[in-house]
C-alpha cells in the first residue's frame, strides 16, 4: 500500500511515495545468491516489499560449505543501518548473520533509538556443516540483550539449544525457555526427524503447530534467510505476527517444492519473480508529432539566445 503526495517545487510537479513494506535486511553476502542479503532482497521484492540492506560479513561459500568470513567494520554497519532509517524508512528489520560482538553491539545501539520497530531475528549462529558463525561476546549479547528487543527469532533446533543452553533440549522446553527472554519464538522443525516438519510458534502465551510433510532429497540452502524475510515482509506490510508467520511459511514450502540442485551441494531455493515484461507492454503509450521537431524549430530560438 502506497500513499502518494503531490508538491510543486520551483516549476516542477515533484511526487513523494510514503512506502509501507519497507525492510532493511541486516545480514552477510552470499556468492552463490542462494542464502544472506542476496536472498533476502529477492524474497522481500517477490512479496511486494521494498528491500534495502546492511552487509555485516562477506563470505566465501557455496551450496557445499562456507570457507571464510570477513567481518565488516560495527561502525559501518551502524552508518549502512541509519543511511535507511532516516532516509526513505523503515516498516521492519530483519537480522541475519551478525558475526562478531561488535556488530551486535552496533546493530542494539543503532536500535534504542527506534524502540517500536519491529525486529524479525534469524540467529544465525552455526553453520549446518558445523562451527560457530558468531563469535562468543555476540553470543552472549544475543542471549542478555537482543532476545528482549527482538519481536520475533526464528531457531532451528540446533540454534534453539545453542542460545537457550538449557539441559532439557525438547523442542517445548527450548521454546519456553527462549521466550521468557522476552520475545516471541518461530521453532523450526526442519533438523527434527520422521515424515513430518513441525514449526511451533509461541506468541502472547500460545503455542501454534504448523505441519507440512518433509521433502525428500538434499538438505536446502538459505531456508531460514527466507523464512525470516518473508515475515518481516508480511509485518511491514501490516499482517498480525501469527498471520505473518502462516503466510512466511506457507511461502517458504513453496520455493522449497520449487527448488533445484544446481550446485554440488545443498539445493537452493525457487522464488519465482514477475516474469520479464513482453516487447509490446515496453511499447510507449503515447504518441509523437514529428513535425513539430525539426531543426528549423529549434536552432533559430537557441542561437538568439532563447530557451
Amino acid at each position: 500500500m502506497q500513499k502518494v503526495t503531490t508538491n510543486t517545487l520551483q516549476g516542477y510537479m515533484t511526487t513523494m511515495i510514503e512506502h509501507q513494506g519497507r525492510v532493511l535486511t541486516v545480514a552477510g553476502t552470499d556468492p552463490t545468491c542462494g542464502a544472506g542479503l542476496p536472498l533476502d532482497i529477492r524474497m522481500i521484492a517477490h512479496l511486494g516489499g521494498l528491500p534495502q540492506a546492511a552487509v555485516t560479513a562477506i563470505t566465501v561459500q557455496d551450496t557445499a560449505r562456507v570457507s571464510m568470513v570477513q567481518p565488516v567494520d560495527a561502525h559501518l554497519v551502524a552508518q549502512q543501518m541509519r543511511a535507511a532509517l532516516d532516509d526513505i524508512g523503515v516498516d521492519c528489520i530483519k537480522l541475519g548473520m551478525l558475526a562478531t560482538g561488535a556488530i551486535v553491539r552496533a546493530v542494539l545501539d543503532t536500535l534504542d533509538a527506534h524502540p517500536t520497530l519491529p525486529v524479525i531475528a534469524d540467529p544465525v549462529v552455526a553453520g549446518t556443516g558445523g562451527g560457530m558463525l558468531l563469535d562468543p561476546e555476540g553470543l552472549a549479547l544475543w542471549r542478555r540483550e537482543l532476545l528482549p528487543r527482538a519481536t520475533l527469532i526464528t531457531p532451528n533446533l540446533p540454534e534453539a539449544r545453542i542460545l537457550a543452553d538449557i539441559p532439557d533440549p525438547t523442542p517445548e522446553a527450548l521454546i519456553t525457555a527462549l521466550a521468557r527472554r522476552g520475545c516471541s519464538v518461530l521453532l523450526k522443525g526442519g533438523h527434527g526427524e520422521g515424515p513430518m516438519v513441525r514449526d511451533l510458534l509461541l506468541h502472547r502465551g500460545r503455542l501454534h503447530t504448523h505441519e507440512h510433510p518433509r521433502l525428500p532429497g538434499p538438505p536446502f540452502h538459505g531456508t531460514g534467510c527466507a523464512l525470516a524475510a518473508a515475515i518481516a515482509t508480511r509485518v511491514a506490510l501490516g499482517d498480525p505476527l501469527d498471520q505473518a508467520v502462516a503466510k512466511g511459511l506457507a511461502t517458504n514450502l513453496q520455493a522449497m517444492e520449487n527448488g533445484s540442485a544446481p550446485g554440488r551441494g545443498q539445493r537452493l531455493l525457487g522464488i519465482k519473480l514477475t516474469p520479464p515484461p513482453t516487447p509490446e507492454a515496453l511499447r510507449p503509450n503515447h504518441s509523437c508529432n514529428a513535425e513539430n521537431i525539426t531543426m528549423a524549430n529549434v536552432l533559430p530560438p537557441l542561437l538568439n539566445g532563447g530557451p
